[in-house]
C-alpha cells in the first residue's frame, strides 16, 4: 500500500489504492458521515492523511475483524470522542 504524505491531499482514485477499499465503499462512508473529503472540486473528491487513515481503519475493522456497520460506526464515533477529549486535555496542560 502507498503511505500517505501528511501535507498532501489525494484524489479518490488514489485513495482507493492507498486503502484497499472500493470507490463505492468510500462514497458510502462519506454519505454516512464517518469520513469526509478534505476538498471537493467539480465532481472530484480529495482526501487528507486523517481521512486516509480513518478509511484504512474502517477497512481493517470490516475485513479482518468482520465487524458489521453498526459496530464500525460506534467505534468510529468513540474514536472521534477520544480524539476530542485528548485535544481538550492538551489545552488544559
Amino acid at each position: 500500500m502507498i503511505e500517505p504524505d501528511p501535507h498532501e491531499i489525494h484524489p479518490l482514485e488514489v485513495v482507493v489504492r492507498m486503502t484497499g477499499s472500493s470507490r463505492r465503499k468510500i462514497i458510502f462512508y462519506c454519505r454516512k458521515g464517518v469520513v469526509a473529503p478534505a476538498k471537493q472540486e467539480n465532481d472530484e473528491w480529495f482526501f487528507d492523511e486523517d481521512s486516509v487513515m480513518r478509511l484504512r481503519h474502517i477497512e481493517l475493522l470490516r475485513q479482518h475483524h468482520r465487524m458489521n456497520w453498526a459496530a464500525i460506526i460506534t467505534i468510529v464515533r468513540l474514536m472521534e470522542e477520544n480524539e476530542h477529549l485528548r485535544a481538550e486535555l492538551r489545552l488544559r496542560r
